[in-house]
C-alpha cells in the first residue's frame, strides 16, 4: 500500500502520493525516442496487467508538475487498458517539462528516472567490480590502441547551433492537424513527409492564422503545391526539435544508415540472451505447398512500414527499391522462384502513376524474361481505379517532357497528371496488397499449415519445459 509523506516544512514533498484523473495525465513523447516499441502489447506488458489486476498498483506514476509521465508509461498504457479512472501519482514539484525541453534538458532528466529498463543484477554487479579495478588493464589497451594509428584529422571550429524555431501560436492550428495525421497513422512508424502530405490533403487546415495579414484566411489553406510542402517540411522539423512530436515518428528511407552493432557486454548477458530465445521463433514455411510462387516489388522504400508486415504474415518475398530494379534483384528472385519448385510466379507490382511507374512492371516483365520466366504481372497501385474511388490527390509535379517515357505515357493515360504511391491511404494499401496475395493462394491450404505451426509450437514448448526442469542452476 502507498502512504502520504509530508515534507518537515509545511510544503508538499516528491514523495507524498496524489490521486489524478487518468485523463489528465500525458505520455512524455521523448519516451518514444529513448524507448522505442515500449508501446508493443507484449508478454511483459499483459504478466504486470495480470499483477496490478491480482495486487493492485504497487509504485504510483512519477509526473512532472504540469502533468508529463517521468517514469511509469507502460504502468500506464496497462491502466489504461484496464479502464482505470484515478490513478496514484508522485509530483516532481519545481519540475515542468516544458521549461526542460526548452533548454535541451528533458532527454537526459527523463532517462534519469528509467536506469531500471536497461540494468540487470548482473550489470550492477560488473559496474561494482568495474568501481574497485584500478583501470591498468583498459589503461594499457587504450594506449597500445593509440599507439597503433596514426590519422590526419583537421579540425573545424563552428560556432553557434541550427536556428530552430518554437513553434508560434499561428502555426498552432497547422501542427495540430499534423500531429492527428501522425497519430492516426501509429501503426505504420515511422512515416515519411509525403505520406503526412497526403493525408493533410483530406482535411487541409491552415498553415498560418496571423493576426494581421493584407490577404484573406483562405490565402494561407494548406494546399497540393511547393509552398504548402516546403512549409510542413519547416514545421515537422522545429517540431520534432522542440519536443512536440516524437523524434521516431518520421524517417527518411533514401538515406539508409548502417549502426554498428553493439555486440555483448559479457558471457552472461549472451548466455541470458541464448537461453531466454532456445526453442523460441519456429514457424513454418506458410507458402509450403502453395500452387504458385509470389513476389511483391515496390517501387519505393517509403512504404516498407505498410507493407512490410503484410508480406511477413504469408511469408512473401518483398523487393523495395528507388526506382528501376537492378541485376541482383532479379538474380535473387529467380533463385527463389527456382528453389521453391514451382512452375508458375506471380508479380504483385506497387509503384507511382507516373511514367516509370507504369514503365517499371514492364521493365520486370523483360527483366524476368531473360531467365526463361514469364511471370504473372499484377500491378495493383497506383491504378486508374484507385485515382477515381478513392478521389487521389495527384502529384504537384506533372510528368516531365524530358522524360524518355513521356510521350508514352501520355499516349497511354491521355494526359501528363501523375500520383504517387504515398496518396494511398496505408490501410487501404495494405487491404489491397493482403487481398492480392491470398487470391493468389491456396487459402485452405495456407490455414491447415498455420495450424500445424501452432501444434509444433505447443510441442516445443513442452521440450523447453522439460530440458529447464533437468538443468542444474
Amino acid at each position: 500500500m502507498v502512504s502520504n509523506a509530508k515534507s518537515g516544512h509545511g510544503q508538499k514533498s516528491d514523495y507524498e502520493v496524489e490521486f489524478w484523473r487518468l485523463d489528465d495525465i500525458q505520455p512524455s513523447p521523448e519516451n518514444d525516442d529513448i524507448y522505442p516499441g515500449w508501446r508493443e502489447l507484449d508478454d511483459a506488458f499483459w504478466r504486470l496487467a495480470e499483477s496490478i489486476q491480482d495486487i493492485g498498483l504497487q509504485d504510483p506514476l512519477i509526473l512532472t508538475e504540469d502533468g508529463f509521465i517521468v517514469s511509469g508509461h507502460r504502468r500506464y498504457a496497462v491502466l489504461t487498458e484496464l479502464g482505470w479512472r484515478d490513478v496514484p501519482v508522485r509530483i516532481l514539484h519545481g519540475q515542468r517539462r516544458g521549461q526542460m525541453v526548452a533548454l535541451g534538458e528533458y532527454h537526459k532528466f527523463l532517462s534519469s528516472f528509467n536506469t531500471q529498463r536497461v540494468k540487470t543484477v548482473g550489470s550492477v554487479l560488473r559496474e561494482a567490480l568495474l568501481r574497485d579495478n584500478d583501470g591498468d588493464t583498459s589503461e594499457l589497451l587504450r594506449d597500445t590502441a593509440q599507439a597503433a594509428i596514426e590519422v590526419d584529422i583537421e579540425f573545424t571550429n563552428v560556432e553557434g547551433t541550427k536556428d530552430v524555431r518554437p513553434i508560434s501560436d499561428k502555426n498552432r492550428e497547422f501542427l495540430d492537424a499534423a500531429k492527428l495525421v501522425i497519430e492516426d497513422m501509429k501503426l505504420y512508424w515511422p512515416l515519411s513527409v509525403r505520406q503526412i502530405h497526403y493525408q493533410l490533403l483530406n482535411n487541409p487546415p491552415l498553415t498560418s492564422t496571423p493576426k494581421r495579414s493584407k490577404y484573406p484566411l483562405e490565402h494561407y489553406r494548406y494546399r497540393n503545391d511547393d509552398r504548402s510542402y516546403d512549409a510542413l517540411v519547416s514545421l515537422l522539423r522545429d517540431a520534432r526539435y522542440m519536443g512536440e512530436i516524437s523524434m521516431t515518428c518520421i524517417d527518411d528511407p533514401t538515406r539508409p544508415r548502417f549502426p554498428h552493432s553493439d555486440g555483448f557486454m559479457s558471457v552472461d548477458e549472451f548466455v541470458d540472451l541464448e537461453i531466454g530465445g532456445f526453442l523460441c521463433g519456429y514457424h513454418r514455411n506458410r507458402q509450403q505447398d502453395q500452387p504458385r510462387h509470389i513476389e511483391v516489388l515496390g517501387e519505393k522504400n517509403t512504404i516498407t512500414q505498410i507493407v512490410r508486415p503484410v508480406c511477413e504474415r504469408y511469408y512473401v518475398p518483398l523487393t523495395l527499391g528507388r526506382g528501376y530494379a537492378s541485376i541482383p534483384v532479379w538474380r535473387d528472385m529467380v533463385r527463389r522462384f527456382r528453389n521453391s519448385g514451382r512452375k508458375e510466379m506471380t508479380l504483385i507490382v506497387m509503384s507511382d502513376y507516373d511514367p516509370e511507374g507504369l514503365d517499371l512492371s514492364d521493365d520486370a516483365i523483360r527483366s524476368l524474361r531473360l531467365w526463361d520466366i514469364n511471370p504473372d504481372c499484377q500491378r495493383i497501385a497506383v491504378t486508374p481505379e484507385q485515382i477515381e474511388e478513392l478521389d487521389l490527390a495527384e502529384d504537384f509535379n506533372p510528368a516531365k517532357e524530358s522524360s524518355s517515357r513521356f510521350k508514352s505515357f501520355v499516349e497511354r493515360t491521355g494526359g501528363d497528371r501523375t500520383w504517387e504511391l504515398e496518396a494511398l491511404p496505408p490501410g487501404y494499401l495494405a487491404e489491397q496488397l493482403a487481398a492480392a496475395i491470398e487470391a493468389n493462394m491456396d487459402m485452405a491450404v495456407y490455414e491447415a499449415v498455420v495450424e500445424r505451426e501452432s501444434d509444433d509450437a505447443d510441442q516445443l514448448d513442452g521440450i523447453r519445459r522439460d530440458i529447464a526442469s533437468q538443468m542444474e542452476f
